[in-house]
């Protein structure tokens, strides 16, 4: 039998593919539901949170072998941004969905026209097949790429250092550009639950005596030089022939017993409710980056999916910069998101402030070529997630549906 530790996405995706297979797994979730990282919470009000700020691009390949989309329901965001605080917001479409933006951009001057003509060289760029330097990280190679000061401050930081979670650019370009490539093919989707609503989606299908909730890994067990195990929180052992640890970087070390984990990348969220919707249209709203502000980005998300707010209600998902010393001040973030409509911050009701300490590892410059912190891993032990690929949804995705063809195929040679 295969023990999958860890019901997020990686692991979700594993036991789907095992389960469809008829391959004999169980698997174990420390906390009462799955999705880890990428979970939902729904208020006494009806109002649906993320753990922070996330969504779902359509273009992702794996996602779309197995998720349907459909079924997940929502809406999805305009392709392109709100460029807000600096006067009259303006609106930046991608020009390959919508080529007349273009044009209505460079007379609108929201962004410096030589910029708008580089970004769409670095599009070409992120198709080819040469990729980029992985020794680059996204600032140095936007600067290689001689885009001005005004890019950095009203769209590169605001928005990839939002996706990236990562304000100052330093994540390796070559993940820069994988993204940048997703998101002009395709759409940021908002499901009517929430994100939690992928990994309820993956589970659905799964026996239920093939899923066990509030099992907290806490050692592999080990028997004539090879995995036999697992010992959880509670006491209980599971024997298995192999282990699958689709877990976070640290909690891959703690088990197996060895390395050091790169550091974490965080995220913070500020959720308010709002009586009307200060905008049209679902729109990512993106303040030029200040110092003195900690809000990184914004979005009405009920603007993409009513289902997140209740009736006659309206859902504000605000990001700011964790390590900021304002960063929880609701008052200060209301006000700031308020100011670009012309709004009353009174209009924003605080529903709750979100940190999530550990969002995803580091993706520095060359992290791909990293040694993997534990050297080589015991007979029967597997690693699934990011705690050994790229921090995406459907990086995460992958590595899960790698590891159980891996798994099928040889127990199909045994």
């Amino acid at each position: 039998m295969t023990i999958v530790v860890g019901a997020g996405l990686a692991g979700s995706t594993c036991a789907k593919l095992l389960s469809e297979a008829g391959h004999p797994f169980v698997l174990c979730e420390a906390s009462g539901r799955p999705g880890g990282r990428a979970v939902s919470e729904r208020t006494p009000e009806g109002f649906i949170l993320d753990r922070g700020f996330q969504v779902l691009l359509d273009s992702y390949p794996t996602a779309r072998r197995h998720l349907d989309l459909t079924a997940l329901g929502g809406g999805r965001f305009r392709a392109g941004a709100m460029l807000v605080g600096g006067g009259r917001p303006s609106c930046l479409e991608n020009p390959l969905r919508r080529p007349l933006a273009l044009l209505g951009a460079l007379r609108a001057e929201v962004i410096p026209w030589a910029d708008l003509f580089r970004l769409l060289g670095l599009v070409t760029k992120s198709f080819g097949r040469g990729g980029v330097d992985d020794s680059l990280s996204t600032a140095a190679l936007l600067q290689r790429c001689g885009f001005s000061e005004t890019f950095f401050t009203r769209f590169a930081r605001p928005f990839f250092g939002g996706v990236l979670l990562d304000p100052e650019l330093q994540t390796s370009g070559e993940v820069f550009l994988g993204y940048l490539r997703r998101f002009v093919t395709g759409r940021a989707l908002l499901p009517a639950g929430g994100i939690g609503a992928l990994a309820e989606q993956l589970v659905a299908g799964i026996p239920q005596d093939m899923v066990r909730y509030g099992m907290r890994a806490e050692s592999l067990v080990f028997a004539h030089g090879r995995v036999g195990g697992v010992r959880f929180a509670n006491g209980s052992v599971l024997a298995g022939e192999e282990v699958i640890l689709a877990v976070d970087e640290p909690a891959a070390c703690r088990l197996l017993g060895s390395g050091k984990p790169r550091a974490a990348l965080a995220t913070a969220v500020h959720y308010f409710a709002a009586d009307r919707p200060f905008y049209d249209g679902a729109w990512l709203c993106l303040p030029p980056r200040r110092e003195k502000s900690p809000v990184l980005h914004a979005a009405l998300v009920s603007n993409a999916a009513p289902s997140l707010a209740p009736r006659d209600a309206h859902l504000w998902s605000v990001t700011v910069l964790p390590g900021h010393a304002r960063a929880a001040d609701a008052e200060l973030v209301r006000a700031e998101v308020a100011s670009w409509f012309g709004a009353d911050p009174r209009s924003m009701r605080p529903l709750a402030f979100i940190e999530v300490p550990y969002a995803v590892p580091e993706q520095l410059p060359g992290f791909r070529r990293r040694p993997s912190p534990w050297g080589v891993l015991p007979p029967g032990v597997r690693v699934a997630g990011d705690a050994q690929c790229g921090a995406s949804i459907d990086a995460v995705m992958a590595s899960g549906e790698e590891v159980a063809k891996k798994v099928i195929s040889r127990g199909a040679i045994n």
